[in-house]
């Protein structure tokens, strides 16, 4: 092995991490099995893919009929003749724009 600075420095950070970890004491974790797990969130889904279907629905159609009843305004609408003309009728090349 050749013993330069870098490969030195790699080993003596290795040295000092390992030491370091030997040092650290992790708590041992519970022994829970994966398929009660797997089972237990199957059988939320079951329940509240339902639940959140009906809640959605019941605050889909509260807000419609909110709506629907808060409507107390009125936006006055006037008539107005137009005396226009076609633009048939008006003379003007409109096939400039096309190329545009």
């Amino acid at each position: 092995m050749n013993n330069t600075f870098e490969n030195q420095l790699t080993a003596s950070a290795r040295r000092l991490r390992e030491a370091q970890d030997a040092k650290l004491h992790v708590a041992a974790s519970p022994q829970i099995s994966n398929s009660s797990i797997h089972r237990r969130s199957q059988n939320w889904g079951w329940i509240t893919t339902p639940i959140a279907a009906a809640v959605g629905l019941l605050i889909g159609l509260f807000i419609n009929h909110q709506s629907e009843t808060k409507n107390d305004f009125t936006v006055p609408v006037i008539a107005v003749e137009t005396t226009g003309n076609s633009i048939l009728d008006d003379g003007t090349d409109y096939s400039m724009f096309i190329s545009m």
